[in-house]
């Protein structure tokens, strides 16, 4: 099978390299999930996928990130490739129109981008843009200076994102069932507590399907993020509700013949959504590798060439991570993270250069590199993961422990 993989990441070509099967056609594009792309123009590259396909064959269109998946889903729509909707994909990145589709959310207003006086009067609320992952520009809200300085920061940076969704927006997307799509906005959304999860599962012919539940674990006392484990630590009536959570807000949406995650905050007797995404977690491809003993780009490939998963899911008794080395520095990046250290760990990915400025844009700091680790307890690998960041953090004191 001859498979074009839109976007496709670094991890998109060391996981694919070891599947065999399958002739690849990964088609470049300068697509960064950290930091703004000005060079991507979505449209000139979907231009160019197009024009791809038209002179080679293919089967079968793969993606795994924000971005890829609009341009997958347009080219299947255009093509007749098995993959979801360009609405149902719309749905699940903008999440305005995402917590429309719910039948009871949690309250989400919006404000123009450069309201001098926004109605923003309830507080804690969360501020953050529609369509931005890793919590980029999102910021809790306890007070109008808050607010302020908030604005402030997404002000600053939302320019330098929307370029690479309103042309796709304005082009694919009805307008007048979506107005808000192509307007800059920030949503304010009711403030939500409590542990979080990422649920995965995928959709075949209508029919939802369960991967993985991953847990988010925190700094105490914090909403920052320390790490995402396997396997998850949440009771099994609490699974069972994020399941059947899970699959009534992705058949909200509408979304079919693809991945997602969707993630939810948990409370002792239930849980609530916070975002819907229609894509795999691909992330956390090592996880599964090592905890489930299963390849969410297996399962994924198969879904494009149009076949039910049948990778099912087992424990392996291993107990895995992923650890972010975070700051909430500014600064070089030499001056925050030991680069000769780093470098000499080799599962180590770093997400900074030397010769980086490192600036904050949102209340979660910014994550420097992360790593995946892998034992017997989550005890075990927390504090190996611990080592290894007063190893390498040059600023310990501007990092969360």
């Amino acid at each position: 099978m001859d498979v074009l993989v839109t976007c496709p990441s670094q991890r998109d070509r060391k996981a694919l390299a070891g599947i065999g099967g399958y002739t690849f056609h990964l088609l470049d594009a300068p697509l960064n999930p950290r930091t703004p792309s000005p060079e991507l123009n979505i449209l000139e590259y979907l231009a160019q996928c197009r024009e791809y396909i038209k002179t080679h064959h293919i089967d079968a269109i793969f993606y795994s990130r924000d971005a890829a998946d609009l341009v997958a889903a347009a080219l299947c729509e255009e093509f007749g490739f098995r993959g979801p909707s360009i609405e149902s994909v719309f749905l699940c990145l903008h999440k305005y129109y995402s917590r429309r589709c719910e039948p009871a959310p949690i309250r989400c207003d919006y404000i123009d981008l450069y309201d001098d006086n926004p109605p923003v009067s309830t507080y804690p609320c969360y501020l953050k843009p529609p369509w931005l992952n890793l919590g980029i520009l999102g910021f809790k809200l306890d007070s109008p200076d808050d607010l302020r300085r908030a604005l402030r920061v997404a002000r600053r940076d939302y320019g330098a994102w929307s370029p690479l969704y309103y042309p796709f927006f304005r082009q694919y997307i009805d307008l007048q069932k979506y107005p808000l799509a192509v307007r800059d906005i920030m949503l304010v959304e009711e403030f939500v507590d409590g542990p979080q999860v990422t649920v995965e599962g995928w959709v075949y012919q209508k029919q939802p399907h369960l991967w993985a539940i991953t847990d988010t674990n925190t700094y105490a006392g914090t909403r920052v993020i320390d790490n995402f484990s396997l396997p998850s630590r949440q009771p099994a009536h609490i699974r069972a509700q994020l399941a059947k959570g899970a699959f009534a807000a992705i058949d909200n949406v509408g979304l079919d013949n693809g991945f997602f995650n969707i993630e939810f905050w948990c409370h002792a007797e239930a849980v609530t959504l916070t975002e819907i995404n229609g894509r795999a977690a691909s992330c956390f491809y090592n996880l599964y590798r090592h905890c489930l003993g299963t390849c969410v780009y297996e399962a994924g490939l198969a879904l494009a060439c149009g076949r039910n998963p049948t990778l099912e899911a087992a424990r392996t008794g291993v107990v895995g991570g992923q650890f972010n080395f975070i700051t909430f520095g500014e600064d070089w990046a030499e001056n925050l993270l030991n680069f000769e250290r780093a470098r000499a760990i080799p599962q180590l990915n770093l997400y900074v250069s030397e010769g980086d400025w490192v600036k904050q844009v949102s209340e979660f700091g910014i994550v420097l590199a992360q790593i995946d680790l892998f034992g017997q307890s989550y005890e075990e690998i927390r504090a190996e993961a611990n080592r290894l960041r007063r190893l390498v953090l040059k600023q310990p004191e501007s990092s969360p422990w």
